[in-house]
């Protein structure tokens, strides 16, 4: 059975129309060929035409020729341009082989230092650890002979006090040694001088306390002065105080107590604890060195003995610190014990006078022919040993034993009266000086009394009040100047019995 294709109108006219077309089109184009063919016999039967013809074809030949010429041209250019190319490439390679020669050696250079810098450090690491191994030993065995020291045995006294250099050969550092702190701690370029055994330790940033940090708090700021005050500081630091106390008293006698208030790092909530011997430091050392307070590790060290007087901040003990949370000298937290404060003028005078006996012209020395010729002087009994006037002379020595026992007598009591008379004359100046004072101060109630009264009327209450101030006050002042005036007559009384007893023993010694 045959396999027709069935088309329906529609499409079988479209094929038809297509087919149709298809066949004009070739029909136009078969005439179109003919009538160009007898066009071109025609032409060809034309010797103008033919010459034309002949005429393109030369002038078609010739531009292949120059076409062919500026083809070779063009490809003796290249060539020329290939070469040159071929030339500047080589050069760049020799250039890279030279760069990558060179970074290479570079590389064989660096990865060299390399090694040996590896080795310098592994180097240096085996001498950290041998170091570090003969430090623990040196600790152990530092730690036997303390144990020994606190035992009793003082054989090993001398090593244990041995001083510990940070830079040994640099110079020392003044403020270390004036405070024992320094602000550039490890990185500091002098020689930090720490013994090894002293009666001062420190225990750096013991007390702590949010008044004392000067760093911005997350929840307050920079106002941690509002939240935390002067009394609330105090109260804390008294608890603190007393904690400490009850433990660092159980190993010795303690001299002084000092904690520092300083905002600076190197010395905020640092404690100097000075005690009366090395022993007891040593116990407190061994003892609270590594201990846990307030969940902080106590790190305890010992400090050479510092001059307290160069040390603490005198304007601060004035209230006239003008450095404030950057000054670095001591500012000190006083102490509920009286026993353990900072007298900072006690320390100035002891130091001054001191300081005066260092100062003071030294003795002349003289032989004894100076000494056998000298030339008698008046002395002055206040620079005597004794109230008695002194004989320096040997021919008084001489004379004075030639004397009769009624002579020496009456040269003590003539030495005797010349002592009441310059105390009673010290004595009655400064009373003098008190009346006047008291003079003055009773003139001064007086004119206060009458200028109150010519402002206020006197039948006034408020008069009534002045006038009963002012007579309390003058009772006052007389009761003070009769208990004067009988300290004064109970001090004439004790220079009497105290010449009395002197004349009576001298008298004895005499006879």
């Amino acid at each position: 059975m045959d396999n027709k294709i069935v088309l329906r109108r529609k499409d079988w006219r479209k094929l038809f129309k297509k087919m149709r077309r298809k066949r004009i089109r070739r029909r136009v184009a078969q005439d179109r060929d003919r009538q160009l063919a007898e066009i071109e016999k025609l032409k060809l039967n034309n010797p103008s035409y033919v010459a034309y013809l002949q005429e393109k074809e030369r002038s078609e030949l010739l531009s292949q020729q120059q076409q062919e010429e500026l083809s070779r041209y063009e490809n003796a250019l290249w060539m020329d341009r290939e070469m040159e190319f071929q030339l500047a490439y080589k050069e760049k390679q020799k250039q890279f082989e030279a760069a990558a020669k060179q970074e290479h050696e570079k590389r064989s250079r660096i990865r060299k230092e390399f090694e040996e810098q590896m080795q310098k450090a592994n180097a240096m690491k085996a001498e950290k650890e041998r170091l570090l191994t003969e430090f623990r030993q040196k600790q152990q065995e530092r730690e036997r002979m303390l144990a020994e020291y606190l035992m009793g045995i003082d054989d090993n006294v001398a090593t244990l006090r041995e001083t510990i250099h940070s830079r040994a050969g640099a110079n020392p550092c003044s403020f270390f040694s004036k405070i024992g702190s320094c602000r550039y701690g490890l990185r500091c370029s002098s020689d930090h001088q720490t013994p090894s055994l002293s009666e001062l330790i420190l225990i750096p940033n013991f007390f702590a306390h949010p008044a004392l940090d000067d760093q911005q708090h997350p929840e307050y700021g920079n106002d941690l002065a509002i939240e935390f005050d002067e009394d609330e500081l105090n109260r804390c630091y008294r608890d603190f105080f007393f904690d400490i106390i009850e433990e660092f008293e159980q190993f010795g006698t303690i001299t002084t107590i000092f904690t520092c208030r300083n905002f600076e790092p190197h010395l905020k909530g640092h404690v100097f604890i000075q005690y009366n011997d090395m022993r007891s430091a040593a116990k407190a050392f061994q003892r609270m060195n590594g201990r846990f307070y307030a969940s902080r590790q106590l790190h305890i060290e010992f400090r050479s003995p510092i001059a307290w007087t160069s040390a603490v901040c005198g304007l601060f003990e004035q209230s006239r610190c003008q450095k404030g949370k950057v000054c670095n000298y001591l500012h000190l937290m006083v102490n509920p014990v009286s026993k353990y404060r900072y007298d900072h003028f006690k320390e100035l005078q002891s130091a001054r006078s001191s300081r005066r006996l260092c100062e003071r012209t030294p003795m002349i020395q003289r032989t004894w022919d100076e000494i056998e010729n000298s030339i008698p002087s008046k002395t002055n009994w206040r620079w005597s040993e004794s109230p008695a006037v002194e004989i320096t002379s040997r021919s008084r020595h001489q004379s004075s034993r030639q004397k009769s026992p009624d002579q020496k007598e009456s040269t003590i009591k003539h030495c005797t009266r010349d002592t009441n008379r310059e105390r009673r004359s010290s004595y009655n100046s400064a009373r003098r000086r008190r009346s006047r004072s008291k003079s003055s101060d009773r003139s001064d109630r007086h004119r206060e009394h009458d200028k109150h009264r010519s402002r206020s009327p006197s039948n006034s209450m408020g008069d009534r009040k002045t006038k009963e101030r002012f007579k309390s006050t003058q009772s006052n002042s007389r009761k003070e100047h009769r208990a004067s005036d009988g300290l004064g007559k109970r001090y004439d009384e004790k220079l009497f019995t105290e010449n009395r007893t002197i004349h009576y023993n001298r008298r004895s010694m005499t006879a």
